[in-house]
C-alpha cells in the first residue's frame, strides 16, 4: 500500500538532502546551498538517511535576539469545507481553504472518483465532498494537503462523514512536510471508525475526531505535508465528507486517556515489548511516549530494533545510547538488542550475526552496568529461507551452528548478557521436538509467536514449549500479535488482539497465565509491537456495518423433549423454513442443477434448556468419509448462531457468543453422526460432545439430521451461562448445507439461508425468533 502524492518544491528538496547530510557529519547546519547538479543524488541519499533506524537529530541553532511577538492562533484551523475549488483539472484549480489541493492517488484495479455535491450537506448551503471508490487488488483512497501549517496548538483532526448505505470504512493518515517532500507514506492514526460515536459510519452525519497526541512523536506538527483517507477495505462505496479541520476540543484527551493501554506490573512474571520502528535513542520525544506507555502497561523488557551496522555510528550516538539505556534502567525497564534476518541462518552469513552482537558487547565493555544492553532478541527464522523446503536438514544444522557461535561468543565477555530468540509454535513438530530441544542448549529464553486470541488456542500451542522448557530449566516468554493481520494479508481475526481490544485481552491473557503460573519455565507475555499496541482501544475494535432485516425463523415451543432419532415425528408439519432456489447457492452455483441435487429445509423448536434443530436435505449422492473439523469436505450441514443478538448486532465479525456448528450425518455404515464446534473454540474442560444430542437417518430423497443444542454451551461464554432460552428471545442464525458428489473432491457446491452470506460475519444471518 503506498500513495504517492508529489510536490514539486526544488527548494524544498535542496534544503531537506542537505539537512540530512548533516546529520550524517554531525554538523550544526549546512552554510551553503547545493549545486542544482547533485539534486537527484541529494535526494535519494536524504531518503535513504531518513528511513533509517539509526539517525542523529540536528544541533539546534545558538540562542539569538528574542523573536517578535507572534499573534495567537485561530480557534479552529479550516483545511477544507469543500466550497471552492474543483475536484478535477489542474492542481491549482482543485483548491482547498489553505490554498493547495486535493486529489486521489490509486493502483488499479482499485479506483477513487471524487466529485461535490450540493444535494447531500450538512447545513443549508455548500457542498459535501463525495468520494466514490472500489477498493479490489492495489490500493486507492483521497489526499488534501496541507500546505506546510503547524498545527501545535490544536489536539483534534475533525471532520464529518456520512455513508450512501453505512458500515463503510477507511483509515485515516497524516504526513509532515519532511515525509510529504520525500514521497513517503503518510503516518497511520487508525480507522475512522476508531474516532466515530457509536463505532460505524452510517447514513446519518456523524463527527470523526482524531487525537493528534497519536502521531505528536512520528511528526512534525509545526509543517504538515498531508491528510490521506486509505480506502482499503474491499468491495465498492461512496462517503461523504464536510468540514475537515484542525481544532481543540477539551474532551479529547479524556477519552484518549481512558483507552490507552492499562496493564500492572508483575515482577514475577515480567512483560516485553517488541518494538520494531521507532528511535527512542536518538529521538527523545519518541522515547517518552514508550517509556510512557510502559509504565501504563507495566512492560519491563523492550526488545528494541537496531540495523546491521555497516559503519560505525559517530560519538553522539553512543553518548544518546547511554543516556537511554541509564534512563530504561533507572524506570525498571530492561533493553534488548532485537533484529532479524533470516539468511543469517545459513553458514556463508553467520560472521554478519556476529558481527552485529559483537558490536553491543564491545559496547558494553566501555560502560557502566546502568548503561550496558542487557541482552539480544534475534528474529532470526530460518523456515523463511528459499532453501528451508529444499534441504531443511542442512539449514537447521547451519541455525543450530550459528546459535552455538553466538552462545560462545557471548559467554566469552562474561557480562550476563542474555541470549534470545523467536520462535513459531510449530517447532514442537520438528524432529519430534528434537530441533526445539538442541536450540534450548544455547539461549536462555524462547520468545513463543503464540499469535492466537483465546485462551484455549494460546495454551494449547504454548504447552509443549512450557514443559520442554521447564525441563531444561530455561525460559519461554508467550508473545502474541495486536496489529491488523487481516487487513495486512499476514493471518486471521483468531491470530490477533486487534478486534478484541486490550480490557479484553487482559481478561484472556490472565487465564493463560493461571495455567502456567506454576511452571518455573513460564516468564511471561511478549507484546508484537510497540506501534500497534498504543493504538489499541478499550473496548473491541471489530469492524461494523448496519444490519439489514434479512429474513425470520420461527422456532414453536416444546413443552415435552423431543427424541433425537433422525426423524421428523416431533416435528410440526409446515414449520420448516425452505432452502430450494438457486438463488440460495453462495458457492459452486454452475454446479448445481436442480433441488434433487441439493436443497433442504430447517426446523427449530426450543424450550428453557434446549434449542433443537433438524435438516431435511435431498441430495441424490450422500458421501461423508471425513470427521471432526475436517466433516466440511463431504456432505453435512452447519448452524451458525448468534446468542447475543441485540448486544452485537453491528458486528460483522464472529465474538465469543457465536457459534459455527457442523453436524455431519456420518455414511449410514461405520461412521457415526457427530457434531464439531469450529468456533468459539470451547475449552476441553467442557466436553461439549457429550453434552450435544446428534442422530441422522438416509432418507429415499437424501438424509435427515437431528440436534439437541443444552444452554450449558450455547450460554458458556455469556454473563449468565445458566439463565437459558425464553419466549420473544432472538438469536442470529444461519444455516449451510454442503454437497459432496465425489470422493476425489471436497464440497461441490453450499447452499445457505442467508443469500448474502459472508463467511464469520454476523451481520448476514437471519433471525430465529423463539415462539
Amino acid at each position: 500500500m503506498a500513495q504517492r502524492i508529489r510536490r514539486n518544491r526544488t527548494f524544498n528538496v535542496v534544503l531537506i538532502a542537505a539537512f540530512c547530510i548533516g546529520i550524517l557529519l554531525g554538523v550544526k547546519f549546512l552554510s551553503t546551498i547545493v549545486a542544482r547538479e547533485k539534486l537527484e543524488e541529494l535526494r535519494a541519499l536524504a531518503k535513504r538517511l531518513l528511513e533509517r533506524p539509526v539517525r542523529i537529530e540536528m544541533q539546534r541553532p545558538e540562542k539569538g535576539p528574542a523573536a517578535p511577538a507572534q499573534p495567537k492562533p485561530p480557534d479552529e484551523l479550516l483545511v477544507d469545507d469543500f466550497d471552492v475549488g474543483l475536484t478535477s483539472g489542474l492542481a491549482q484549480q482543485r483548491k482547498n481553504r489553505l490554498g493547495s489541493f486535493q486529489g486521489t492517488f490509486s493502483m488499479r484495479p482499485s479506483f477513487a472518483v471524487i466529485t461535490k455535491s450540493s444535494e447531500v450537506r450538512r447545513g443549508t448551503h455548500g457542498q459535501s465532498l463525495v468520494i466514490d471508490y472500489r477498493k479490489e487488488a492495489g490500493w486507492c483512497g483521497w489526499y488534501t494537503l496541507l500546505n506546510g501549517v503547524d498545527v501545535t496548538p490544536y489536539n483534534t483532526l475533525s471532520f464529518w462523514v456520512k455513508g450512501e448505505k453505512g458500515g463503510e470504512k477507511f483509515e485515516i493518515g497524516l504526513s509532515d512536510e519532511r515525509m510529504q517532500n520525500l514521497e513517503m507514506d503518510a503516518f497511520f492514526l487508525g480507522c475512522a471508525t476508531s474516532f466515530i460515536p457509536g463505532g460505524y459510519v452510517t447514513k446519518e452525519w456523524k463527527e470523526v475526531k482524531v487525537p493528534l497526541a497519536r502521531a505528536s512523536s512520528e511528526l512534525n506538527l509545526s509543517r504538515m505535508g498531508s491528510l490521506v483517507f486509505w480506502l482499503k477495505y474491499g468491495g465498492e462505496g461512496r462517503i461523504y465528507v464536510e468540514d475537515v479541520k484542525f481544532k481543540n476540543d477539551p474532551e479529547i484527551s479524556k477519552v484518549e486517556e481512558y483507552n490507552a493501554p492499562q496493564a500492572q506490573r508483575d515482577p514475577q512474571h515480567p512483560r516485553a515489548l517488541w518494538v520494531w520502528k521507532i528511535d527512542p535513542v536518538l529521538n527523545v520525544k519518541q522515547r517518552q511516549d514508550l517509556f510512557e506507555l510502559c509504565r501504563r502497561t507495566g512492560i519491563a523488557v523492550v526488545y528494541l530494533f537496531f540495523p546491521e551496522f555497516s559503519e560505525p555510528p559517530p560519538a553522539d550516538y553512543f553518548q544518546a545510547l547511554a543516556e537511554y539505556l541509564k534512563e530504561s534502567h533507572g524506570l525498571g525497564i530492561k533493553v534488548e538488542a532485537l533484529t532479524g534476518n533470516p539468511v543469517w541462518s545459513l553458514a556463508e552469513n553467520h560472521q554478519l550475526c556476529l558481527n552485529w552482537i559483537g558490536f553491543f558487547l564491545d559496547y558494553n565493555k566501555q560502560k557502566p552496568a546502568e548503561e550496558r544492553i542487557d541482552g539480544v532478541s534475534l528474529d532470526v527464522e530460518p523456515y523463511l529461507t528459499a532453501e528451508w523446503e529444499k534441504d531443511k536438514g542442512r539449514i537447521k544444522a547451519d541455525y543450530l551452528q550459528l546459535l552455538g557461535k553466538c552462545r560462545e561468543l557471548i559467554d566469552s565477555y562474561n557480562q550476563g548478557f542474555r541470549l534470545g530468540i523467536a520462535i513459531p509454535f510449530f517447532y514442537d513438530k520438528e524432529d519430534g521436538g528434537n530441533f526445539e530441544r538442541s536450540i534450548l542448549n544455547y539461549v536462555d529464553y524462547l520468545a513463543l509467536m503464540d499469535y492466537y486470541d483465546t485462551p484455549k488456542d494460546i495454551i494449547e500451542r504454548a504447552r509443549f514449549h512450557i514443559d520442554l522448557a521447564e525441563e531444561m530449566k530455561k525460559k519461554v516468554v508467550i508473545g502474541f500479535e495486536t496489529q491488523d493481520l487481516v487487513e495486512m494479508n499476514q493471518g486471521k481475526r483468531r491470530n490477533t488482539f486487534i478486534e478484541e481490544g486490550w480490557e479484553e485481552m487482559e481478561r484472556r491473557l490472565d487465564i493463560v497465565k493461571q495455567e502456567f503460573s506454576s511452571k518455573t519455565s513460564f516468564e511471561g507475555f511478549a507484546i508484537h509491537h510497540y506501534d500497534s499496541y498504543k493504538l489499541m482501544t478499550r473496548g473491541k475494535n471489530v469492524p461494523t456495518k448496519e444490519r439489514p432485516d434479512n429474513y425470520l425463523i420461527k422456532a414453536p415451543y416444546r413443552a415435552s423433549n423431543i427424541a433425537i432419532d433422525g426423524k421428523l415425528d416431533d416435528w410440526p408439519a409446515g414449520s420448516g423454513y425452505p432452502v430450494n432456489e438457486k438463488r440460495y447457492v453462495v458457492y459452486g452455483g454452475g454446479a448445481w442443477k436442480g433441488p434433487q441435487d441439493l436443497s433442504y429445509t430447517f426446523y427449530s423448536q426450543w424450550d428453557e434448556d434446549t434449542l433443537y434443530a433438524a435438516v431435511e436435505v435431498a441430495d441424490d449422492a450422500v458421501i461423508q468419509q471425513k470427521t471432526g473439523a475436517d466433516m466440511w469436505e463431504g456432505d453435512h450441514a452447519e448452524v451458525w448462531l448468534d446468542m447475543q443478538l441485540e448486544a452485537d448486532r453491528t458486528e460483522a465479525v464472529n465474538s465469543e457468543e457465536d457459534f459455527q456448528i457442523g453436524f455431519s450425518p456420518g455414511d449410514f455404515s461405520k461412521l457415526p453422526p457427530e457434531a464439531y464446534i469450529w468456533t468459539p473454540p470451547l475449552p476441553d474442560t467442557l466436553h461439549y460432545n457429550d453434552l450435544i444430542a446428534v442422530a441422522s437417518s438416509k432418507t429415499a430423497a437424501g438424509y435427515i439430521i437431528e440436534a439437541r443444542l443444552p444452554k450449558e454451551v450455547l450460554f458458556y461464554f455469556t454473563d449468565n451461562p445458566q439463565a437459558g432460552l425464553q419466549k420473544g428471545m432472538q438469536l442470529g442464525i444461519m444455516v449451510d448445507v454442503g454437497d459432496m458428489d465425489d470422493k476425489a473432491h471436497p464440497m461441490k457446491l453450499l447452499m445457505s439461508t442467508s443469500e448474502g452470506r459472508i463467511w464469520g460475519d454476523p451481520t448476514t444471518f437471519g433471525v430465529l425468533e423463539l415462539e
